[in-house]
């Protein structure tokens, strides 16, 4: 998708978040009433993620408070704004080329154990399971 000038591609670990967000959604749809569908904490995240992606991050994603510190200095990630509270969206941003990667939603975060989601995406960067270069992620799609 191309929104406000920057090209959106979503990493396969994240396309697979997404396909099983939007099933759980597309399932809670034909379920549950309208009052309980728009209540229900998985239509809420998939909304969130929606606004996150399409109008917090692509409206700029290289802004500070998206920054992450060393030594993932690399890599951006969306808190709050919309996403409840303990969910991380993780990104990186190619603006030569301006494209964003969305790359891992992590949850939940439980700082100082072997759960948070920092050092998880830590972890799968250190693997190598981002490759550093846009031509590399793309050829992985």
């Amino acid at each position: 998708m191309k929104i406000n000038g920057w090209t959106i591609l979503f990493h396969p670990l994240f396309n697979n978040q997404w396909q099983e967000l939007i099933n759980s959604v597309k399932s809670l749809r034909s379920r549950l009433s309208p009052e309980e569908f728009i209540r229900h904490p998985q239509v809420k995240l998939f909304k969130a993620l929606t606004v996150g992606i399409e109008e917090k991050i692509a409206q700029d994603p290289l802004a500070k408070y998206f920054a992450l510190k060393k030594p993932l200095n690399k890599y951006s990630r969306l808190k709050k704004m919309g996403l409840p509270s303990r969910y991380r969206l993780f990104f990186k941003v190619f603006p030569q080329q301006k494209t964003i990667i969305i790359l891992w939603l992590g949850f939940p975060r439980k700082e100082g154990d072997k759960k948070d989601c920092y050092r998880i995406f830590s972890k799968m960067v250190e693997k190598g399971q981002f490759p550093a270069n846009l031509a590399d992620i793309i050829e992985s799609n």
